[in-house]
């Protein structure tokens, strides 16, 4: 059986088509990685907005420790 011809309007065709789905595909990893990059922004700054928690634990242990020691050495 002879095969269909190929035109050059069929080829041009299939690469706009082949381009369309190239864009698409770009677009939905472009939305993806900035969704990924506000959640992680989200992420930093519940983080850093409860930093102030530990470092006011950790003072309050180092000070009990310390009135600890110079109620030991009688000051």
């Amino acid at each position: 059986m002879a095969e269909p011809r190929v035109t050059n309007q069929d080829l041009l065709l299939q690469i706009v088509r082949d381009i369309e789905i190239l864009k698409a595909n770009s677009i939905q990893i472009l939305q993806s990685s900035q969704d990924h990059e506000t959640r992680i922004r989200e992420l930093e700054k519940d983080k850093h907005s409860n930093a102030w928690i530990f470092s006011t634990i950790s003072s309050l242990v180092a000070a009990g420790a310390s009135v600890v020691i110079m109620k030991m050495m009688g000051y």
